[in-house]
């Protein structure tokens, strides 16, 4: 079966041509070798994005992204690598290899059709009963009491289930649906006489998963009664699981995707108050608990996330949990704080949507975020207070990916606290090594060092450009790439891909290593292959590439000897005479490079 997979993917794949899927996405005009539109992945007006029939991928020189037709259905989609694969041999009229499914796996999937099929009867049931009854009627100046339009009615299917203990069970019970089957959904609970209905006399909202399936419904009591919750969710089922849902995806997919961002709140109710207002690119955690999985769905679609949770205390809790969440799936992370305690929801429909998206731009760093409310839990007016809140901020500066980053925030945290940077520096690196970290440890950014970071980069991707078209030459040189190393993560991780590939070489290299990357490499990777290297010596370029590598090895870790040579000297500390030592044998060895 194995074996037929990989057969098919590859049919899939050679007879894909990426201009054509593209097309029937964006619109397309030659230029050159390539073909340009508009990106679907940000807003823009003047066409970034391009599709190389020649090399099989697409880049978009305005967002970078960028991959293979594959990524690019996974991108659209919003789906996995296996249903991008299906999409794809749909479009091209190509079998779908099916192995022979187990009697459980046929009943399951026959169940989860007909758990589907019970919401969506659920659903239009719920919409009726909102349009056609009485008890609709309140239902509708409830909704329209929170500038809830029909448009959006409509646009989230919301509807009203009625107070009657049977009315859903008994609807869809004429539609064929078994009362087990609605307790399985989690419509119905079983009573002593029967099933009866889990939802009553509640505003009704359907929650999607990422293709648009409802899988369950929120539900807000309409009259006041003490004993029942305000809110009530379906119970969490296989289906349904919360973790893996943000409330709104399906509805917001098109914006954040042009944006690139997406505002992250906690209730439904607070998301579709936002797409009332005309803030479209909403959805909800449901809750406080942001989990990791919602990070990853939206790290398919957009780069920055902003949480907009409730001011309150649980609120910033969460708010705090969330950023590291977030950052840990390649995401830039804001945090917006609503004034007076509000929730988005009261605050938009009180100020109108100009005043809120006026906070959404000016929403503070997530890390920034971080550091602000330790130092607003730490009585920071002593020095028992600093220490603490450094020890509690220090953990979330070992979460950042580059040094250059740890540095900036190591001397935000030094002014907040009004202590020297040099003794937080000291801190970092006793919990680096206590946490088996692998990064450097930060010091002090000098603007040389930054502005020399460009060249050694582009040596990174010349080289992984030659060699994902000419892998065969990786072997001759494996030994001398090691000793230099790669700076970037994402092309560490594209060499280290290459090179696993040695063992069992593919058809197609490119199309392999877009299956296999990160989406943060697979990115990394297309900006690589976006290039025009020039046809040459690929050997002497090799060389060229490894000695730029090297010298920005050496350099930096002169300049690390360099620096500590300076503190141990300001220290008083005799061993500045062995780091001086060691700087200068860097500096030889720099210059034997050439």
């Amino acid at each position: 079966m194995s074996s037929m997979f990989d057969d098919f993917k590859e049919q899939v794949r050679s007879q894909a041509n990426i201009v054509e899927i593209v097309s029937e996405y964006v619109p397309l005009k030659k230029r050159g070798s390539s073909y340009w539109g508009c990106c679907p992945f940000h807003g823009e007006k003047t066409p970034s994005f391009s599709v190389s029939p020649d090399k099989n991928f697409f880049y978009c020189f305005g967002c970078h992204a960028g991959g293979d037709v594959f990524t690019f259905i996974m991108k659209e989609e919003n789906c996995t690598f296996q249903e991008a694969l299906k999409i794809l041999a749909n479009k091209l009229g190509i079998p779908v290899p099916e192995r022979e499914k187990t009697r459980q796996e046929i009943e399951r999937e026959k169940e989860t059709k007909e758990i589907i099929a019970a919401n969506e009867l659920a659903t239009r049931f719920y919409q009726a009963c909102l349009t056609k009854s009485e008890f609709g009627k309140l239902a509708q100046r409830y909704l329209a009491g929170r500038g809830i339009t029909p448009e959006i009615i409509e646009k989230f299917s919301i509807g009203v289930s009625l107070p009657g203990y049977t009315s859903l069970v008994k609807a869809l019970g004429k539609r064929g649906c078994r009362e087990e089957l609605l307790i399985k959904a989690g419509l119905a609970v079983k009573g002593r006489n029967g099933a009866y209905d889990k939802f009553r006399g509640r505003v009704m909202i359907p929650i999607e998963d990422a293709r648009g399936h409802v899988v369950g419904f929120g539900g807000r009591i309409l009259q006041n009664n003490a004993e029942a919750a305000k809110y009530m969710n379906t119970a969490e089922t296989e289906w349904f699981n919360k973790r893996t849902l943000l409330f709104g995806l399906h509805a917001a997919i098109k914006e954040i995707k042009s944006r690139r961002q997406a505002i992250i709140v906690e209730g439904y109710m607070d998301a579709i108050s936002l797409h009332a207002a005309g803030i479209g690119w909403a959805v909800a955690s449901m809750g406080t608990a942001f989990s990791a999985e919602q990070a990853k769905l939206l790290a398919r679609v957009c780069d920055e996330v902003v949480f907009s949770y409730d001011s309150d205390e649980a609120g910033q809790r969460a708010d705090m949990r969330a950023v590291s969440i977030a950052r840990a799936a390649g995401l830039r992370v804001k945090v917006l704080a609503v004034p007076d305690g509000k929730d988005p929801d009261e605050f938009v429909r009180r100020h109108g949507t100009e005043a809120y998206l006026e906070l959404v731009k000016n929403a503070a760093d997530g890390i920034d975020f971080q550091m602000r409310q330790v130092i607003a839990q730490n009585n920071v007016s002593n020095l028992a207070g600093k220490v603490e809140a450094v020890s509690n901020i220090l953990p979330f500066l070992l979460e950042c990916k580059n040094d250059i980053e740890v540095a900036g925030y190591i001397r935000k945290l030094a002014q907040l606290l009004t202590i020297d940077e040099s003794l937080i520096i000291s801190e970092y690196r006793k919990m680096s090594r206590k946490s088996g970290s692998q990064g450097h440890v930060p010091l002090p950014v000098q603007p040389k060092a930054v502005r020399a970071a460009a060249p050694d980069d582009e040596a990174e991707q010349q080289l992984l450009n030659i060699l994902a078209k000419n892998i065969s030459l990786l072997p001759v040189y494996r030994d001398e790439i090691a000793k230099a190393g790669f700076k970037s993560p994402e092309h560490q991780e594209i060499y280290s891909s290459l090179t696993g590939m040695l063992e069992n070489m593919p058809q197609d290299v490119t199309a392999e290593l877009f299956r296999v990357l990160s989406p943060e490499a697979s990115t990394a990777f297309a900006a690589i292959m976006a290039k025009n290297v020039q046809p040459g010596d690929e050997e002497k370029l090799i060389a060229d590439c490894i000695r730029m590598m090297n010298k920005s090895r050496l350099e930096a870790l002169y300049e690390k000897h360099r620096l500590l040579a300076d503190e141990y000297e300001r220290l008083g500390d005799s061993r500045f005479l062995q780091e001086l030592a060691e700087s200068q044998k860097i500096k030889d060895a720099i210059k034997n490079l050439y």
